[in-house]
């Protein structure tokens, strides 16, 4: 009888026989710059995109803690649910050090970013550089971004497209308008998911309608989101017939949400729809019985 070692053995050997020619496309890196691919570990689940809209508040985000959930942040959405996974594009300095600090969220950085301070604030509200640097952090890796957006092939570069920079155009016409939103959507599509679940994606601003955590906004800032939003909408209805093509699907969840261009769905029915692989009924009993010794465990 094979030993349980041997086991490992003969089933990598079958595995190695029957893998996939390599293929090129999207990479990861970690601290160390080893190059790994992700493409497909969360073959055809769901997710959701927990953006910072206020309409977060409105909504009870401890279900996203149920069994089968897979949760994706950005930015200091952190602060207000805990994600699975977690992405950003701008300077690390403006987001929240005790999530770079979390080992249970890993995170989806630019390689630009790898020696960058983190910030701390002081008990007085002042902000200062932190003794560390994102690649201190745990459960990190690093993507290469793309400064060009195009509609038609956005889910297939073997970079992470998040807009223009302000001095060219992208496939649209539209000039620089960079955002994190994209970014995740990619990184998601890369990760396997087919459905994501659009939260807190109210995508208007207004000075009583910020975030759903405090933050200051002045009136340029907010103008500059809401003319992002509108740029956004018009790739977002350009990308519809290019997620279509590759089985991925968007539903916004957001509670009056200003993003009209994809399909909606109650948050309560999309919970729903999420958990119910893994919601049902847990009966611990009979699971140490032997297994039966002349199983094939490994194909």
């Amino acid at each position: 009888m094979n030993s349980p070692n041997q086991s490992d053995i003969v089933a990598l050997q079958r595995g190695l026989k029957n893998r996939a020619p390599a293929r090129n496309g999207l990479r990861l890196y970690t601290a160390d710059f080893d190059s790994i691919s992700l493409g497909g570990f969360y073959k055809g689940r769901s997710a959701f995109l927990v953006l910072s809209g206020p309409s977060l508040n409105d909504i009870d985000l401890s279900k996203l803690d149920r069994r089968g959930i897979v949760t994706m942040g950005v930015n200091n959405s952190w602060t207000v649910h805990r994600p699975t996974l977690w992405t950003c594009v701008d300077d690390p300095g403006r987001f929240i050090d005790t999530g770079w600090k979390d080992p249970g969220v890993l995170k989806f950085v630019p390689v630009c970013h790898w020696g960058r301070k983190l910030r701390i604030q002081t008990n007085n509200g002042t902000m200062r550089d932190s003794a560390y640097r994102v690649a201190q952090m745990p459960s990190v890796l690093f993507f290469r971004r793309s400064n060009h957006f195009d509609h038609e092939r956005f889910l297939t570069g073997d970079t992470v497209p998040w807009g223009n920079d302000p001095k060219s155009t992208d496939s649209l016409g539209i000039k620089g308008k960079r955002s994190v939103m994209l970014v995740a959507l990619r990184l998601l599509h890369h990760l396997g998911f087919r459905t994501v679940y659009l939260l807190g994606c109210d995508f208007r601003m207004a000075s009583d309608h910020k975030y759903a955590f405090d933050e200051t906004r002045e009136a340029a800032a907010i103008r500059h989101n809401n003319v992002l939003y509108d740029s956004l909408s018009r790739r977002f209805e350009a990308l519809l017939p290019h997620f279509g093509k590759h089985r991925f699907r968007v539903v916004n969840c957001s509670p009056g949400s200003g993003l009209g261009v994809f399909e909606r769905m109650p948050y309560e029915d999309a919970i729903a729809s999420a958990s119910a692989e893994c919601s049902k009924p847990i009966n611990t009993q009979g699971w140490y019985t032997p297994v039966d010794a002349n199983r094939e465990v490994a194909r």
